[in-house]
């Protein structure tokens, strides 16, 4: 970790790196990184900031007053997002029992926080909480991917506050230990690989069977086929 830019504004930014990387830094109208496994962090950030420098192509969250700019997701994070994504939409659009959404949308919780969940699940009693550029309150359901740089900021800041801010279930899903933990609000599950053929209890969706070996074992479990499973077990 070290103080990256100290500059006009009393911008200060703290790199996390993990690998050499490439950057230009002109904060708020440019910001040009090139490289993989790192996080940006300013603290000290208003709403008003956050909102100035973030739009849809960006990946930026608010945390707790602190603008975390993250590295490009790993493709092992990118297929397990699209292998969910795709069966939640379907499941979701088939039974009309929610909306999903996915990164690059926030979800205001606070004035200090803004995060941008990997996606999200809203029911259709919460509808009126899908705006234009965000979730205003909290998701229904909420998933995030780990990965090496987020790791320590997705257990140990997120976690905690999204349970907190009233959102139903959380999955936390760790591609290292191939394991999927389900929290409520008082309560947690875990699926790991001594238990991975079984199917998930989501209190939130009841009825959406999915066993957590599909996304480990892909090739062998496509998610087109896995519409038949969910729909008819």
């Amino acid at each position: 970790m070290i103080d990256l830019l100290k500059k006009k504004n009393n911008i200060n930014l703290v790199f996390y790196n993990y690998h050499k990387m490439e950057f230009i830094l002109d904060i708020p109208s440019k910001l040009n990184l090139k490289g993989d496994d790192y996080l940006l962090m300013k603290f000290n950030v208003s709403e008003e900031e956050f909102w100035e420098i973030s739009n849809e192509d960006s990946n930026f969250e608010l945390i707790n007053g602190v603008l975390i700019i993250h590295s490009p997701a790993s493709t092992e994070h990118e297929e397990l997002f699209g292998y969910l994504n795709f069966v939640l939409r379907y499941y979701t659009e088939q039974t009309q029992k929610g909306k999903v959404f996915g990164s690059r949308l926030v979800m205001r919780l606070s004035e200090k926080w803004n995060p941008e969940p990997d996606l999200m699940v809203i029911l259709p009693e919460h509808y009126d909480r899908i705006k234009e550029t965000r979730i205003q309150g909290p998701a229904d359901l909420v998933i995030e991917i780990l990965s090496p740089t987020t790791r320590e900021l997705d257990l140990t800041k997120k976690l905690p506050y999204f349970r907190k801010a009233g959102i139903g279930e959380i999955w936390i899903i760790d591609p290292k230990s191939q394991e999927l933990t389900i929290y409520w609000e008082h309560e947690e599950k875990k699926w790991g690989k001594e238990n991975a053929d079984s199917y998930i209890e989501s209190h939130i969706l009841p009825d959406f069977k999915f066993k957590p070996i599909w996304m480990w074992e892909r090739d062998k479990y496509p998610s087109s086929q896995m519409i038949e499973d969910i729909f008819h077990k």
